[in-house]
């Protein structure tokens, strides 16, 4: 029995699929910087709704592709903690956002899109899941577009975390080659971690971009919520 178990045995298969429960583990934390920043300044500054809202969906496509489809936990895992902690990211903006305000009818109106969307997503045929992740790509350019114009028209990423971003950055870079080890060469889920990690890339690169900037910006937020 002890021999069958050393010819099973694949050093790669086994260290994806570490790799791919790591990648979970730290998924716990990819919000939380995000969270601190909002929390302590009580600002969303450099938040773009739209980003969020859309951000939303595009990680519960994929959880929701996954699961449906059986794949192991180990390789959409992520994508359900990241769903749920955006999901408390839209509530904290819901707060903390002004000029202008969220108000009750956007609350009202967002909460019926998920919940229909939701409803939706669980009646689809399985022959036809691929739909999921096909429209996750334009989602997923949506959403990050829509951040990369915020931080471009704002000349700054205002109590955006950078820390955040290097993770999903460096998620995406990982998932391209779990996924390859753990479920094959599944184009759509491929696709939609390659746009990922390069729109992820071009936000980095404005985090550096407007540094200077940003460190202005949150120096003048916090002498106002000091007043």
């Amino acid at each position: 029995m002890s021999s069958s178990l050393l010819v099973n045995f694949d050093p790669m298969k086994v260290f994806m699929k570490l790799l791919g429960t790591l990648i979970i583990i730290g998924s716990f934390l990819n919000k939380a910087p995000l969270f601190l920043n909002i929390i302590n300044t009580k600002s969303v500054a450099g938040m773009s709704p739209q980003a969020v809202y859309s951000e939303c969906i595009m990680y519960a496509n994929a959880a929701f592709y996954s699961y449906l489809q059986g794949n192991p936990f180990a390789a959409y895992g992520e994508t359900l903690l990241i769903t749920i902690q955006t999901v408390m990211v839209i509530l904290l903006m819901w707060k903390f956002k002004v000029e202008p305000k969220v108000t009750m009818k956007e609350r009202t109106i967002v909460s019926a899109i998920f919940a229909i969307y939701v409803s939706i997503v669980f009646s689809i045929p399985k022959d036809k899941l691929y739909l999921l992740l096909s429209i996750n790509m334009p989602v997923t350019i949506f959403s990050r577009g829509s951040q990369i114009y915020c931080y471009y028209k704002e000349k700054h990423t205002g109590t955006q975390s950078i820390i955040t971003v290097l993770m999903n950055f460096t998620g995406s870079a990982i998932r391209v080659i779990t996924t390859i080890n753990l479920v094959g060469f599944d184009i759509p889920m491929l696709a939609g971690y390659a746009i990922s990690l390069v729109l992820n890339s071009i936000m980095i690169s404005q985090f550096v971009l407007y540094k200077q900037n940003t460190d202005q910006y949150m120096s003048k937020l916090r002498s106002k919520k000091a007043e």
